[in-house]
């Protein structure tokens, strides 16, 4: 049993330790971004955005009055990266029997309802504003069974980069992230609603 765990970074449920392995590996993700800095330069970007490049109040009689050209630059920039719905084009190459035409004819309009149906533009416009923003754009793609009336839904989620980080933390690029241990998607829930859940 102890050489089962050895090759598991998290034990398996049940076990009275998961929680503790759990925040431990949390615990190194974010102690690892706050090292990096990433935190402090999100928090000033975030607030650049928000007109709020001034620390300390302005003295009686002297305002700091600034333009926000940041916010109207990103909302710009935004506006042009999301104007127009992307084209799908599924294109056969060589002789291919009718039936085969018609399962790219199927993924043609599988991609098309996917973007238009399921408000893929949104979630795009979400992206781009983050990675505007924090120089980064994550979006989780999960199934979920509770969309369409129950029949479940490939559902896209934009991360914020504040909730989000790999394991271990030493990996130096963000594209070696399949050589990665764990991907983690953290957010606060309240305890009201986890208790609930039991």
């Amino acid at each position: 049993m102890a050489e089962e765990e050895s090759h598991s970074l998290i034990p398996p449920e049940g076990d009275p330790k998961v929680g503790e392995k759990v925040f431990e590996v949390l615990g190194r993700i974010v102690a690892d971004k706050i090292r990096l800095g990433l935190h402090d330069r999100w928090m000033r970007n975030y607030r650049l955005r928000r007109n709020l490049h001034f620390k300390s109040r302005p003295e009686i009689g002297k305002p700091l009055v600034s333009a926000n050209l940041l916010y109207t630059h990103g909302q710009r920039t935004v506006n042009t990266m999301t104007d127009n719905d992307p084209t799908f084009n599924v294109a056969a190459v060589g002789q291919i029997a009718d039936q085969d035409k018609e399962q790219l004819a199927d993924l043609q309009r599988c991609t098309e309802h996917w973007w238009r149906d399921q408000e893929q533009q949104d979630v795009f416009e979400s992206s781009v504003i983050n990675g505007e923003q924090y120089g980064i754009a994550i979006e989780k793609v999960v199934f979920n069974p509770d969309l369409e009336y129950g029949l479940g839904e490939v559902e896209t989620i934009p991360v914020d980069p504040f909730h989000f980080g790999w394991y271990p933390v030493k990996l130096t690029s963000a594209r070696d992230l399949q050589k990665s241990e764990a991907l983690c998607h953290y957010y606060p829930v309240p305890v009201r609603s986890l208790k609930a859940r039991h």
